[in-house]
């Protein structure tokens, strides 16, 4: 049987890390140059999450009110709404996202500003949700901490390899999932209701959960194409890309976490 093949420097599962990126960035500079190493992009990564929570923690407060009069402990003492500037900074993130990735160049500040949009939106969702569930948000993020660190243990063990059919295979998923969402958001259309049964809150457990796998085959697909990015001699600039890459995918897996830890707690 022949060895495996490993995802080279131009495939991945996540779209941060795509073609053009991938073979343009990840690899060796025409003229030497300082280049990435993995704890530069430890570092960053830390640096991006850490600015995050605090644009999380300025969300989450303009997102809650406290009420005229004390009715005891817990959220009955908050009113939460979408604070005013909740579709500005998503739609800002999603121009800046695809501007980090037309030239990630520009991540060491595009990478930081994308950060504080998507922070002050999850920080705004975060509230929404525990609102309604109480210690929900906690639950998410040690959830999706130990989803990152098995995925990078299943990586760096070697038990599942980040190769060229693996990285075709999430990517297709990921796009049926897109597909998915976008036939859920037609119906909705006309019937709203179903949204609220019992056999849709179950085809949203199957596929949030089918999502978190995706996710966390997207992780173990960005750790190999950073490493291939650092043993390729990259730019040092792509640690500044690749926490932003790691960033998108986290962000990604701490709203799958929300979403069916929301949908376990209805169906208890």
């Amino acid at each position: 049987m022949s060895a495996p093949t490993y995802v080279s420097t131009d495939h991945s599962g996540n779209p941060a890390f795509n073609d053009r990126v991938t073979t343009e960035f990840l690899t060796a500079p025409a003229v030497q140059e300082a280049t990435m190493t993995r704890g530069g992009v430890a570092i960053k990564t830390l640096f991006n999450l850490a600015v995050l929570i605090a644009a999380g923690a300025w969300g989450w407060a303009s997102a809650t009110d406290p009420v005229s009069e004390d009715i005891g402990s817990g959220y009955a003492n908050v009113t939460v709404t979408i604070p005013g500037g909740f579709w500005l900074a998503s739609f800002a993130a999603f121009f800046v996202g695809i501007m980090c990735s037309i030239n990630p160049r520009r991540a060491a500040v595009l990478g930081v500003v994308y950060a504080a949009l998507e922070g002050y939106v999850l920080g705004a969702i975060s509230a929404m949700f525990e609102a309604q569930t109480e210690g929900i948000v906690s639950a998410a993020i040690l959830s999706t901490v130990c989803v990152f660190v098995v995925s990078w243990l299943v990586y760096a063990l070697g038990i599942i390899k980040p190769t060229q059919k693996l990285a075709f295979g999430v990517t297709a998923a990921i796009g049926g999932l897109c597909l998915l969402y976008f036939f859920v958001f037609i119906v909705s259309l006309f019937d709203w209701g179903w949204l609220y049964s019992d056999s849709f809150r179950t085809i949203g457990l199957v596929v949030t959960v089918i999502s978190i796998i995706l996710a966390a085959l997207s992780l173990t697909l960005d750790f190999g194409s950073i490493n291939a990015g650092v043993e390729a001699g990259a730019p040092k600039f792509m640690e500044w890309y690749s926490a932003y890459g790691l960033m998108v995918t986290l962000i990604w897996l701490y709203l799958l976490m929300l979403r069916l830890l929301a949908v376990l707690s209805r169906n208890r």
